[in-house]
């Protein structure tokens, strides 16, 4: 048998050689005889007609020179007259500050509406849940509208998180006396993120109203709750409150009313039924980053409902209804409760359960000149179980547009804010702000470093007539949001927060945040939430002269505030507001409590607030006498650090007065002085949104945890306060130095 030889190895320098000539023989001659010399051809013969057409007006030299110039005045002058060259004037260098004027007047003038109704037609056109087909394609289109306005793509991150989606329901009626019954036909419409699965059979139904605790304990009263019951409910102002008030009165599962739409009885509402009041994100991964540690199992999950529940029409509901006899409790809208035995249910809820699925967020970035260690956040839920036009497709369409006119107006001006702005579209908003939280949770100390304010425009829409713009926010935001707002076309309603969204995680680690809404979407009125929340039913609204008025109004409000915010020298955060805020609602908060409970603690430290809110104020005036009273204009390099410092201390307000535990019952929850109750109050939300852990001490009248908890916040006001005090460099600025 005989052995090959291995062949010699080719030198180097042969490859080159024979990759010089296969590519001249294959590319370099090719080129030159189809495309070069021909079109050299092409261009002397046009030159020599053009030579012969000069020669008969004068010297061909002379003409050829007086026709370049002409030709480069015309494309100078087209270029100018387009506004699209940059030219530096908006831009601070070396001690000065940017023009907000001229960027906002370009801003003004720059807001393209027809854009909006593109992006919007687009990402409505197709329902875009988390982890599916539809959110793909939408993810796709905004990150490429990133990439066309030059926006630096941070990341886009995945995380995994608990997720359901629609699969098999069904829903059999068995009236008194009637052994047959009826099936009401039930489809994907009919489905709850986030429920529990559960088959129940022969089981009593009770109509509850809205299960307020009111109506739960007159159910109670007349003995309706004793047996297994399903309940039946209109949806309320807060469904998650609806969910734990039947699960704690003992119903098995909830099925959910849709009120008409206009004159449709047939649509269903789909609203999400996890429990923020327990925490937000996956919900097997609670408080922390779900690549950290193996998941909980899902029966042990706080921040899923123990129950399942499904949504249903008027026009299914009244089925039921006309079953129940007017006899138990007479609600005030004329409806009776029924009792057990009126009639009897067979329902099934079989949502499709996926434990671990992906959810994306979009991050991108415009780098501060100054202080890049410091960003706000501008944000927008992103995903809907439906086509989610009104909302929110229509916020992440404001995204896009803020983040079209901050590009153009970096590169128009040669501007650079003087901290970061973030742009981020959230995913997972349906599955309890899965997206926001888990990339909180993965890089909480950054996070927490660097965001010193988080913008949510999600919820902002002109659907209705009422002209008012709800802020709700932080307190030290409170005199930003609201000043200048006479000349509007619109109200500016500026309240405490008293809503989840993906705003929570922050919030929750003492982030200031403010969420700009119209009252349509932030009460989720229809059609949000069902089939009908399509691009062709508000086409006519987004076309009509007011309505885009209105909208560019909101549009450069919007830029307008981002814009102080991120490029003001100072961070415009109101510690004289944040001091009236402590002090009011502190007095409100001894009134509630017994007479044995001693507030000595946090009034000292609201004292001590009150004593920094002067230390800054008078450093701010004199900071402004140097740089505007006497002409200066140009920041002496160590009063830029003082102000630097400054901001670093005010940017860290929120989060130093946080526990790094957590609340005893819901360590997610670190922020004692803003966040839910865990039975919150629509009608009085300032009661409901502030000082949490101590709120349900009082409902609970546990006047020692009440005292423990005061002592704790005291404390932490106080040594939040002497930082600032103590910091000698701040104490003032003398001028004659300058």
């Amino acid at each position: 048998m005989g052995v090959e030889e291995p062949e010699a190895p080719e030198l180097f320098s042969d490859k080159v050689l024979r990759f010089r000539i296969c590519f001249e023989k294959n590319v370099v001659i090719p080129v030159k005889e189809k495309v070069v010399d021909p079109l050299a051809q092409i261009i002397s013969l046009a030159s020599e007609k053009f030579d012969l057409f000069l020669s008969k007006i004068g010297n061909v030299m002379v003409m050829r020179r007086i026709f370049y110039i002409l030709l480069m005045s015309i494309v100078a002058a087209l270029i100018i007259a387009t506004d699209t060259l940059p030219n530096g004037k908006a831009r601070g260098s070396n001690g000065t500050f940017s023009d907000h004027d001229l960027l906002l007047q370009y801003a003004k003038k720059s807001i393209d509406l027809s854009k909006i109704e593109r992006d919007l037609e687009y990402i409505s056109s197709m329902p875009h849940m988390s982890g599916t087909s539809g959110d793909a394609a939408i993810r796709h289109y905004i990150k490429e509208s990133f990439e066309k306005n030059g926006i630096r793509l941070a990341g886009e991150e995945e995380f995994m998180a608990y997720s359901n989606f629609p699969g098999n329901a069904s829903l059999h009626v068995y009236p008194k006396g009637d052994i047959e019954g009826f099936d009401i036909q039930l489809n994907e419409e009919n489905f709850s993120p986030m429920s529990r699965n559960g088959e129940f059979r022969n089981t009593a139904v009770i109509y509850g109203n809205e299960a307020s605790l009111e109506d739960m304990v007159s159910l109670k009263d007349q003995g309706l709750l004793d047996d297994d019951f399903i309940l039946l409910l209109h949806y309320g102002d807060y469904v998650f409150q609806q969910m734990l008030t039947a699960q704690k009165y003992g119903a098995k599962a909830v099925i959910f009313i849709t009120k008409p739409y206009k004159d449709n009885k047939n649509v269903v509402q789909t609203r999400s039924v996890a429990l923020p009041q327990n925490g937000t994100g996956d919900a097997l991964t609670p408080d922390w980053e779900g690549s950290m540690r193996d998941p909980i199992n899902a029966a042990e999950s706080e921040y899923l409902p123990k129950i399942p529940s499904i949504p249903i029409s008027t026009n299914q509901a009244e089925q039921i209804l006309a079953t129940l006899s007017e006899t138990g409790v007479n609600f005030p809208n004329n409806i009776f409760s029924g009792s057990s035995d009126d009639c009897r249910l067979d329902l099934v809820v079989q949502t499709a359960i996926r434990e671990r699925h992906p959810v994306h967020d979009i991050v991108g970035k415009i780098e501060g000149s100054e202080q890049s260690a410091k960003a706000i956040v501008i944000s927008a839920p992103r995903n809907s179980v439906s086509y989610g036009a009104t909302y929110p497709s229509f916020g992440t369409v404001v995204l896009l547009s803020v983040i079209q006119l901050y590009q153009e107006m970096v590169y128009k001006f040669d501007w650079k804010p003087l901290r970061n702005i973030y742009f981020i579209s959230f995913g997972g908003s349906e599955f309890n702000e899965a997206g926001a939280t888990e990339l909180m949770e993965k890089r909480t100390e950054a996070l927490k470093s660097e965001i010193y304010t988080m913008i949510d425009v999600g919820q902002i829409g002109i659907w209705d007539d009422s002209n008012v713009l709800d802020i709700q926010c932080h307190p030290l935001l409170a005199d930003l949001f609201q000043k200048n707002t006479t000349n509007r076309k619109f109200d500016v309603k500026v309240d405490n927060i008293h809503q989840f969204g993906d705003w929570t995680p922050y919030l929750a680690r003492g982030m200031p945040v403010a969420i700009i809404s119209s009252p349509h979407v932030m009460n989720r009125q229809l059609p949000i939430g069902t089939v009908q929340d399509k691009f062709g039913a508000i086409k006519d609204i987004l076309e009509d002269k007011k309505k885009g008025e209105m909208l560019r109004e909101i549009m450069l409000y919007l830029v307008e505030r981002s814009l102080e915010l991120v490029d003001d020298p100072f961070i415009p955060f109101s510690i004289s507001s944040y001091v009236d805020f402590l002090s009011n609602t502190l007095q409100d908060l001894q009134r509630e409590c017994s007479d044995t409970v001693s507030f000595d603690e946090v009034f000292s430290g609201a004292t001590l607030w009150r004593n920094t809110k002067s230390q800054f104020e008078k450093w701010k005036r004199e900071w402004t006498d140097l740089m505007y009273g006497g002409g200066t204009y140009i920041e002496p390099t160590i009063i830029a650090i003082n102000r630097w410092t400054w901001n670093y201390l005010l940017s860290g307000i929120g989060v130093a007065q946080c526990l790094e535990d957590g609340l005893a019952e819901r360590a997610f929850y670190k922020n004692v002085i803003f966040g839910p109750k865990l039975h919150v109050e629509k009608d009085d939300p300032v009661r409901s949104w502030t000082f949490p852990e101590i709120r349900d001490s009082i409902a609970n009248k546990d006047w020692s945890s009440v005292q423990a908890q005061l002592n704790t916040l005291g404390s932490i006001l106080q040594n939040t306060a002497h930082y600032f005090l103590e910091n000698k460099n701040l104490h003032g600025i003398n001028t004659n130095e300058f």
